[in-house]
């Protein structure tokens, strides 16, 4: 908080931006991205990388001819430009993309690069309250950091669990689609990833059956949690449930998707800390 905002001279920022962005938070965001680029120009064997994170913006974000990319700068003018004076989605869909080619091309000269654009982004995000942090390269419409935190945890400990862990991933796919989310499948992967990691520990093929296991597979389980998650598992599973298709997108909107990807992953992570504390994993 700033001397004027603490004095009561100025307001904090107290809007959380999801469908807009202002001057500030623009201007912000296309400085995190000067500030990495110019990472990435330090040292002639790193320029490499530089050079092909432009030519991908190029070719692949603006879709334009490879053989009619001009000079470096007129590329990044239009990268400053997008972000600058895009729609608020052009914006945060350019300085996406600028991430996920910062990842693919990085070398043994910028293998920290990607991590700390990541963090400076989460950051400005943060600061300037945007509904949206970066999970996996992907923006998210998640907001406060308890629950960015339960699914960048899930992640993190399901690394040896492709299943489980593809699942999360997807979920986090869907649900970051700014074009076309898919909310209804954006819960049936969360509620897949939870499946999968019971499965893993008590060898039952359902959710529902594995629950009832997990007491015998020695992770103590509330009988009320575990009446709490049969009831929601057979919710995405019955007749009428996401599994089915018969809950429409009218039914399962964003507010619902991001509970269940939050609820599940925080799942997935108390299942996977209590199978390794009983050695089960």
């Amino acid at each position: 908080m700033s001397f004027a905002e603490r004095m009561g001279f100025t307001s904090p920022r107290s809007v959380t931006q999801t469908d807009a962005l202002d001057t500030e938070t623009r201007t912000e965001l296309w400085n995190t991205v000067y500030v990495i680029r110019g990472l990435t120009r330090q040292d002639v064997m790193a320029y490499d990388v530089d050079t092909a994170i432009t030519a991908a913006i190029w070719a692949w974000y603006f879709k334009n001819a490879r053989d009619e990319q001009p000079r470096d700068e007129k590329v990044w003018g239009r990268v400053k430009s997008a972000i600058m004076d895009g729609e608020w989605f052009e914006a945060l869909d350019c300085i996406e993309a600028y991430g996920k080619y910062l990842h693919r091309f990085s070398n043994q000269f910028t293998y920290q690069v990607p991590d700390a654009f990541d963090d400076l982004l989460n950051a400005a995000l943060e600061r300037y309250l945007v509904g949206y942090r970066l999970i996996e390269r992907e923006l998210v419409p998640l907001s406060d950091d308890m629950s960015v935190a339960a699914v960048t945890d899930a992640l993190d400990l399901t690394v040896q669990l492709t299943g489980a862990r593809n699942h999360l991933l997807r979920a986090t796919e869907l649900l970051a689609d700014r074009q076309t989310p898919d909310y209804p499948n954006t819960i049936k992967e969360a509620i897949s990833a939870v499946e999968s990691v019971v499965a893993t520990v008590t060898g039952e093929g359902t959710l529902g059956a594995g629950l009832r296991k997990l007491k015998a597979a020695g992770i103590e389980l509330h009988p009320a949690l575990e009446s709490a998650w049969s009831k929601m598992y057979g919710w995405t599973s019955d007749a009428q449930g996401i599994r089915h298709a018969a809950i429409d997108q009218a039914d399962a909107d964003q507010s619902l998707a991001k509970y269940m990807l939050v609820a599940c992953s925080a799942f997935v992570s108390y299942v996977m800390e209590a199978g390794r504390k009983s050695e089960l994993i």
